[in-house]
């Protein structure tokens, strides 16, 4: 099971999109069209979302970020936050962006994780987890911490009980 206490709990991933997802890519479907449209590409995050495989949230802005994933929240007074259920099948889940999901929506020999964020993973055991996603900094503020301070933290929860059906990708209108 999940725990900070016996794994490392921060993940730090580049983002140039200003993009961020959580995969299970046992079960993830990559890929969609070699043309995809943004409207195809967003119809199939969403689907994926309600499918139990991906969380995907806008992130404001494309930077470098810090996520770290807890089982209670750490940091208190988030800017905002949602929650989402994700199926883990294989016991392991992938933090990822925008560029490896477009890469591998294009391209149906491409997937999720990159050849360089395999090791963007966290062990769980298999079942549904709520992945609360607290985003911690307000976007229109935010100046780049070198230092790479948290920007998100993850709560992750086992759980019975699913979230409502997405409509979107979280924080972002197309």
């Amino acid at each position: 099971m999940f725990s900070p206490l016996h794994q490392t709990n921060q993940i730090k991933i580049s983002d140039d999109s200003g993009f961020l997802a959580i995969v299970n890519s046992e079960s993830y479907q990559s890929f969609v069209d070699e043309d995809w449209q943004l409207t195809q590409l967003v119809e199939h995050f969403v689907n994926e979302m309600n499918n139990k495989s991906l969380v995907i949230w806008s992130t404001g802005l494309p930077s470098i970020w810090v996520v770290s994933f807890v089982d209670r929240p750490i940091h208190k007074n988030p800017f905002r936050e949602i929650t989402s259920t994700i199926a883990v099948t294989e016991g392991k889940l992938y933090l990822t962006n925008f560029e490896d999901l477009s890469m591998s929506a294009q391209f149906e020999e491409v997937k999720i994780p990159a050849p360089h964020h395999t090791d963007l993973a966290i062990t769980l055991e298999n079942g549904l987890y709520n992945l609360t996603i607290r985003q911690l900094f307000d976007p229109q503020a935010y100046t780049f911490d070198p230092d790479g301070e948290v920007g998100f933290e993850i709560v992750v929860q086992k759980t019975l009980k699913e979230t409502e059906k997405k409509e979107g990708i979280f924080w972002w209108t197309l």
